[in-house]
């Protein structure tokens, strides 16, 4: 016959919780799980950051050395017009109207990186870009002489090529160096 009596459960020990070890032991686990945890996203944040301004350096570097290479070639086509006119002396200056190419210039409008440009660049070639457009006009209108447009053109010209032209290669070349010391190989 089966008797029913009681199940007996172990009796436990609960002595440890009540020692002053114990609950010191858990409080430095605890403080050194916190610790870690900001350590660690400390590191990560950190270099995050150091990513985010590696990327940035680097679309920096593509978006002046692109707008380098762009106004360096409209330089080459005003001086290929200023030769042109200058030794052809057509009649209607609007049949050798230069076709210089502004596809750098107008998608800097849409990207986030153009405003980390400097602006001496930026307001060195918008003025250029006036500046010459204007002074076409002019001369296409015959709003001023052949000789004094043309003259003026190549003053312009030369300004830009010995001003920020010359500046933007310098900083898209210390761009390049800032890459290079972060392992970042760049053409």
């Amino acid at each position: 016959m089966a008797t029913n009596s009681p199940k007996r459960r172990p009796k436990l020990d609960n002595s440890e919780l009540v020692k002053t070890g114990f609950w010191v032991g858990q409080i430095f686990m605890l403080m050194a799980t916190v610790l870690g945890v900001y350590l660690a996203s400390q590191q990560g944040l950190s270099q995050a950051i150091a990513f985010s301004d590696i990327d940035d350096l680097q679309k920096n570097y593509y978006l002046r050395s692109s707008l380098h290479d762009e106004l360096a070639d409209n330089v080459q086509v005003i001086r290929d017009y200023i030769k042109a006119v200058k030794e052809d002396k057509p009649y209607d200056l609007k049949l050798y109207h230069p076709q210089l190419e502004f596809y750098i210039w107008d998608a800097m409008k849409f990207n986030s990186n153009t405003l980390q440009t400097p602006s001496a660049y930026l307001s060195a070639v918008r003025r250029y870009y006036s500046q010459i457009k204007h002074l076409i006009d002019r001369g296409e209108h015959r709003t001023y002489g052949r000789d004094y447009f043309l003259d003026l053109l190549a003053k312009k010209t030369d300004a830009i090529e010995q001003g920020a032209l010359k500046d933007l290669a310098a900083n898209t070349a210390a761009l390049k160096q800032d890459l290079n010391a972060n392992n970042v190989a760049v053409e």
